[in-house]
């Protein structure tokens, strides 16, 4: 298991994302997405998300979206 995030490199929310993950020594792999602007509004559009950043668990071959950095926040402290 690890998560995934898509996020801007000069987005708050985004390093605190990363930090959150980093302080419970949990795998993750970013996707800065500051050089594809479309891409990142397709994916917000498949998630019916508006911000950054898109947190993702992926276990083996499936992947549940969490949310922003609030969402993932609350399902930290609930694991």
């Amino acid at each position: 298991m690890y998560f995934h995030i898509f996020a801007k490199k000069r987005c708050k929310y985004c390093s605190k994302a990363t930090k959150l993950l980093d302080e419970k020594r949990l795998a993750y792999v970013i996707t800065y997405c500051d050089k594809a602007p479309e891409a990142l509004d397709e994916m917000k559009a498949l998630c019916e998300w508006k911000t950054v950043p898109l947190v993702f668990e992926v276990v083996g071959a499936e992947d549940g979206f969490i949310g922003g950095c609030a969402e993932l926040e609350v399902y930290l402290d609930g694991s």
